[in-house]
């Protein structure tokens, strides 16, 4: 199997579904945008283009560590300046899970928020608009 699938899948009668990392790390980045007061998702264009050469891929700043028998996210975040950050991180965990189960089947069986950074109030955002 390829790296970038997930070793779980469900046969039907048609054959199997397979759900690509990519479409999980895409479901959990959406997810944690969606709550007020978070900034973006991911460690910035530095981060990524590292992961691109390096080959890990785009992982929207969503990190998989999968096993046999669980599933588990890390979801790197930056925040607004002052928002609590206790109560933004543990909505994304909530709103990550709940997200990607339900739209995927697959159970997690943590997921950790990782904040790398506050966004000041008085600095432009420098990357053009692109998320």
């Amino acid at each position: 199997m390829r790296q970038d699938m997930t070793d779980r899948y469900r046969t039907t009668e048609l054959g199997a579904v397979k759900i690509n990392n990519n479409a999980i790390t895409t479901i959990a980045s959406i997810a944690a945008m969606e709550i007020k007061g978070v900034s973006k998702v991911g460690g910035g264009i530095g981060k990524t283009l590292f992961d691109f050469l390096c080959k890990k891929g785009a992982t929207k700043g969503v990190k998989i560590i999968a096993s046999a028998s669980d599933i588990k996210l890390t979801v790197y975040i930056t925040v607004e300046y002052g928002v609590d950050i206790t109560r933004i991180a543990d909505e994304v965990q909530e709103n990550v899970k709940m997200g990607v189960e339900k739209m995927t089947g697959l159970l997690l069986s943590g997921v950790d928020v990782v904040v790398e950074g506050v966004k000041s109030p008085f600095s432009k955002d420098k990357t053009g608009g692109c998320q």
